[in-house]
């Protein structure tokens, strides 16, 4: 997603489809009127700052249970400095978030949306939280209270034991595919394709003889040929890669040697670690207040060229890594028949792909004596339809379906209206 962006997809009627009127149910630190409405959790958070404002005792054993597991802190081990210094952190991270986000817009619409200085520059709970109950200034109140939710969902990001196991179930995965795919590779070689859209608007021409007016993307293609039953398959993979969720890159478009070449730029790369970034954005948009809740945090994806191709990668993806029962929530837009679950709202009709969760179990182990299975969300699609997803001025690119996942699903949640107004969007749009 580019600052350029709001000019590759299609957004109807621009503001008036925004649904201002969000559920804040999931998200409650996220409502504007958190802190005047009455409600027993902020009866709870008001009596907590109350309870620590004046007694630094109390500060400190509040922050630690914010990180450590309660007995640990009232068995002795009592809160301490280092602990009010990483809550720090993650505040930090909060910022890093919010300013990443905005930074993805042209500057006479980011400039309006920046943290208060009051806001951005305090990285302490307990200062916060005294903003949050005692300022008359309600967007100042605001970000206050939206850095300490967004700090508080990077902790139970970090916290989640299936993030925690993610790197382990994503190499326990790969390995299953050198096993059982990669082994049986004959050739690898580079193929650049230059590609544009055509008139109609919708079909991606492409060639292996790139022209100067073509976008550029290059595969590293995959040959295998795997005996099967009663035939061998052979098949080239265009393209495959594997990734958790939490280091992903987006797509961006530079100019290299005179033509347009797609690379992948990873965003949030100031954050401490491996990017929460991309599922802190999820939980938001999703109204999603766990993260073990996330169902994609292993993605395994594959170009082909064709259909045909497609079907005997599937075979070849049973024999690896499952069975046709564990397939879940399959989206196959591909072909006429359209089968299988909608795409979500934020999708463009003409997206296409063959998408699928499925189940992998991974074998016990003496902190895990019972088989146990994670999810991996496979995406398989064919030249044609991927090259959709890269192409800037397509409706179906990443890059549109990126804005309008942060047009309208995250500017209601985390830059509200009743805030920000809604000027500011006439800037992009």
């Amino acid at each position: 997603m580019e600052r350029d962006l709001t000019r590759a997809g299609q957004f109807g009627n621009g503001t008036a489809d925004i649904r201002w009127d969000v559920d804040y149910g999931a998200h409650p630190l996220l409502d504007p009127e958190f802190a005047d409405y009455p409600s027993r959790q902020r009866d709870l958070a008001r009596a907590t700052y109350e309870r620590i404002r004046d007694d630094d005792d109390a500060y400190r054993r509040e922050t630690a249970r914010l990180l450590r597991p309660l007995r640990e802190v009232e068995g002795g081990a009592a809160g301490c400095q280092a602990d009010i210094t990483l809550v720090g952190q993650y505040l930090s991270e909060a910022d890093i978030y919010i300013c990443s986000t905005i930074d993805l817009l042209p500057t006479a619409a980011s400039d309006h949306l920046r943290p208060r200085a009051e806001v951005a520059e305090c990285h302490d709970l307990r200062d916060l939280l005294g903003l949050v109950f005692h300022t008359e200034d309600l967007r100042l109140r605001y970000e206050a209270q939206r850095k300490l939710y967004l700090a508080q969902l990077l902790i139970d990001i970090d916290h989640s034991r299936h993030i925690q196991d993610g790197p382990q179930h994503l190499v326990y995965l790969e390995g299953l595919l050198q096993d059982s795919l990669w082994r049986y590779t004959r050739q690898t070689h580079e193929l650049s394709i230059g590609y544009q859209i055509d008139e109609d608007g919708e079909t991606i021409s492409y060639t292996s003889r790139p022209q100067a007016q073509h976008q550029l993307w290059t595969f590293r293609s995959i040959y295998l040929e795997k005996p099967a039953a009663d035939r061998k398959l052979c098949l080239d993979i265009l393209y495959y890669d594997c990734r958790f969720k939490r280091a992903i890159a987006p797509l961006s478009f530079e100019e290299v040697d005179g033509q347009r070449h797609v690379v992948e730029r990873l965003r949030w790369r100031q954050m401490r670690q491996a990017s929460s970034g991309s599922i802190l954005s999820k939980m938001i948009r999703k109204g999603i207040n766990n993260p073990d809740e996330i169902a994609d945090l292993i993605a395994a994806r594959f170009i082909v060229h064709d259909e045909d191709a497609l079907n005997d990668l599937l075979l070849l993806l049973e024999a690896a890594i499952g069975n046709p029962f564990r397939w879940r929530n399959v989206t196959d837009t591909l072909g006429d028949d359209r089968q299988g679950r909608q795409l979500n709202v934020y999708s463009s009709k003409r997206f296409r792909v063959f998408k699928g969760d499925m189940d992998i179990l991974i074998p016990r182990t003496a902190a895990a004596p019972q088989p146990y299975h994670f999810n991996v969300e496979v995406q398989i699609y064919t030249l044609e339809s991927y090259l959709r997803t890269v192409c800037s001025s397509h409706e179906a690119s990443h890059q549109a379906l990126k804005q309008r996942q942060f047009l309208f699903g995250l500017v209601p949640m985390i830059f509200p209206r009743s805030i920000y107004g809604s000027d500011w969007l006439d800037r992009i749009l």
